[in-house]
């Protein structure tokens, strides 16, 4: 074989390489687009845009409020697999001076967590371990004290990472997906596979955040939750 036929060799296999790498890109991102397709008909005027690496962000109301769902992929695990975690924000008035915020399994690398970031430790609420992070403002202990068996309720799934309570709403950060392990030990890609956010599961966690919600603001009137398809509302 001649040198001109072995470069044109090497380009076309070179070629062919590259065409595979780039359709399994474009997969990989039709892939992460759809997580959250399941959980769309949950909203009203509902909104999807694309968020961090192709990550779906979907925004819109959900009984009257607002409410912001974001994929956040983390790949600062130490000796663990990337993970995937599902911010969901429920935008709520709540009274002025209930901040805090409860983090789970503490490591430093949680880019996502507002809790460390409060000004004041607190004393962990009943029910959760007593390794858990919790802070908050100065007044928090006491709307925590209100709200502590449904934040308690939120944190029982060890999945869930933080919830976190302001005056302008609510949020609770949880594993979603494990990445898979073959792509990130050869390719080190952030690949969660075809894994799609069950409706369900997104309801139950909703439902904890106006819980607390609930505890925080007694004399709110309960709002009901959004007609599933099928049903009357």
């Amino acid at each position: 074989m001649t040198l001109f036929a072995l470069f044109a060799v090497l380009a076309v296999g070179l070629a062919g390489f590259g065409w595979l790498l780039q359709r399994e890109r474009t997969a990989l991102w039709r892939r992460r687009r759809a997580m959250l397709a399941d959980c769309r008909p949950l909203f009203e005027r509902a909104e999807q845009a694309d968020g961090v690496a192709g990550f779906p962000r979907l925004a819109g109301d959900i009984a009257g409020r607002r409410v912001v769902v974001e994929l956040l992929p983390d790949t600062m695990t130490l000796k663990r697999l990337p993970q995937l975690w599902l911010s969901l924000t429920v935008m709520a008035p709540l009274p002025a001076g209930a901040t805090f915020g409860v983090l789970a399994r503490h490591s430093g690398n949680e880019f996502y967590a507002r809790t460390p970031d409060l000004p004041a430790r607190l004393d962990p609420p009943a029910g959760l371990p007593e390794d858990v992070m919790v802070r908050g403002r100065r007044r928090g202990a006491a709307f925590l004290a209100l709200a502590e068996r449904a934040v308690a309720d939120l944190m029982a799934d060890a999945r869930t990472k933080e919830v976190l309570v302001t005056p302008a709403g609510l949020r609770v950060v949880f594993q979603a997906a494990e990445g898979r392990r073959g792509q990130h030990l050869l390719l080190r890609q952030c690949d969660f596979g075809d894994e799609r956010f069950e409706p369900a599961l997104f309801m139950r966690l909703y439902d904890g955040l106006e819980e607390i919600a609930r505890a925080l603001s007694p004399a709110t009137e309960s709002i009901p939750l959004p007609a599933r398809r099928g049903q009357r509302a």
